[in-house]
């Protein structure tokens, strides 16, 4: 089967899967809420029971609000399958040069847990009427979108694109040169700082093809990813005998500790913090103070709470100009 073929396949099978999930989505949300609002008088006059003790009742609106979220669930991982079917990857990723794209660089082994929505707020039934269904990865291309057009490279092999970041593939053996040229065009290089070989070796050959103020690092919350990340470059750099610079990144973790106990923190963004540079490659770490869970109402209040910390994080990046062609 040709490209185009498969392809056209994909988007058909895409709708068939949407809409399976929508006819899942609406009874699970009908089923959840009425659970709640069904009171035990309600309850026994729809059943015709009009003896029904609470304790039954309880169990019914029990069984009944939990089927109504687990058929939600079922029908919202549905949505995101269906939408990864109808997703087409970058045509080339030789024709982004010359326009305005972000370029977001991250190791293949956290994609599973980017695909998988923040932990969300609130208390139930609030949760379930507020969740906008984005995934981690979405939560962060949508905010990195105002710098322009957010490209990742894909897992190669696989046959849906992740939801977030375009995806484009590298066909030959030479990814490193094709990343490279990425790095060299992009208006921004926004890298995901963990210790896989291949994030590493993108991260000290950015350091030789971008202008300082272009390069965001994100930190992970453990500190050990990030002091890990930070020798590996130390050695990629001793290997590859570069003459360009090797920023001297802070010796401690930049991301602060939380002042309450690790089970109630709220912030799941795919950052806890980010490091920039000026333009003589010094750093500046921001990290983002977790915040706890009480004060995560909804999540469009959550959302605002991140907005706030990555434009105090990037306000730099907020003015930066095109890249000269």
């Amino acid at each position: 089967m040709d490209t185009a073929a498969r392809r056209a396949g994909d988007v058909v099978a895409g709708w068939a899967i949407t809409v399976l999930a929508w006819a899942l989505c609406v009874p699970g949300v009908l089923l959840f809420i009425g659970a709640f609002v069904l009171s035990a008088r309600n309850l026994a006059w729809w059943l015709d029971a009009p003896d029904l003790s609470w304790p039954v009742a309880v169990g019914i609106k029990a069984v009944v609000g939990g089927t109504g979220a687990v058929v939600f669930e079922v029908g919202r991982h549905l949505m995101t399958t269906g939408r990864r079917y109808r997703t087409g990857a970058v045509g080339s990723l030789e024709g982004l040069a010359g326009t305005r794209y972000v370029l977001y660089l991250r190791s293949f082994t956290t994609d599973q847990w980017l695909a998988n929505p923040p932990e969300t707020p609130g208390d139930p039934l609030g949760a379930l009427m507020s969740g906008r269904g984005l995934t981690r990865e979405q939560y962060l291309v949508e905010y990195l979108s105002r710098f322009g057009r957010v490209v990742a490279i894909g897992r190669p092999g696989e046959r849906t694109p992740q939801l977030g970041a375009e995806r484009g593939y590298v066909t030959g053996p030479d990814w490193q040169g094709t990343v490279s040229a990425l790095l060299r065009d992009a208006h921004v290089v926004v890298l995901s700082a963990t210790p896989s070989p291949g994030t590493v070796w993108e991260y000290v050959e950015a350091l030789r093809t971008v202008s300082p103020r272009r390069l965001v690092l994100l930190l992970h919350p453990e500190a050990s990813t990030y002091f890990a990340f930070r020798a590996a470059a130390v050695r990629e750099h001793a290997a590859r005998a570069d003459d360009g610079p090797l920023p001297d990144l802070p010796s401690t973790s930049p991301v602060p500790d939380p002042p309450f106990p690790a089970d109630r923190t709220g912030w799941d963004f795919p950052a806890a913090g980010v490091i920039t540079f000026d333009d003589d490659w010094r750093p500046r770490a921001t990290g983002f103070l977790p915040i706890p869970k009480r004060e995560h109402r909804t999540i469009w209040h959550r959302d605002r709470l991140v907005e706030r910390e990555l434009d105090r994080a990037l306000e730099a990046v907020h003015r930066l100009p095109d890249v000269p062609r």
